[in-house]
């Protein structure tokens, strides 16, 4: 009896921590339906670019002319790169659905990897998005060099 009772509570804290750690890093469905509704405004040809800066991204940088300007060209790139596809296809993963080969090579920079999303169709990456306070603070993963990569906040 005595053996029983230590192998259930060895099993316990397996599984109990385990648990916990699913449960911290699930993805969080606000932000899946968040992200949702931004690619259904991106394919909306009716919705101007500005107004989808304006009213999904988190932009904490001094924004002048050109600033704004780049911001809506990379967007206006995101957007083409979306309404060239079929939106419902579109896989919404995040930080830590992927294989851990997928993300060794992205610095968090302290970024919280829960607010961190892949969206993909057929294994092809359309974009990756970094959220933060509610809002997309970036969708620029770019290289930072020794084989890193990172997320550019605006």
């Amino acid at each position: 009896m005595i053996t029983y009772l230590r192998n259930v509570l060895i099993l316990l804290t397996f599984i109990i921590p385990n648990s916990s750690f699913a449960q911290e890093n699930k993805p969080s469905e606000s932000n899946l339906i968040y992200i949702n509704k931004f690619v259904k405004d991106l394919n909306n040809t009716n919705i101007a670019t500005d107004v989808i800066l304006s009213q999904y991204i988190t932009i904490t940088n001094e924004l002048t002319d050109e600033y704004f300007e780049y911001l809506q060209v990379s967007l206006d790139e995101v957007r083409l790169n979306i309404q060239m596809k079929d939106i419902s296809q579109i896989q919404y993963i995040n930080y830590f659905q992927l294989p851990k080969k997928e993300t060794r090579d992205i610095d968090l920079e302290g970024k919280n990897a829960n607010n961190i999303y892949f969206l993909k169709i057929k294994d092809r990456l359309v974009v990756a998005l970094y959220l933060d306070a509610g809002k997309i603070a970036s969708f620029t993963l770019v290289s930072k060099g020794d084989n890193l990569a990172h997320f550019v906040t605006y």
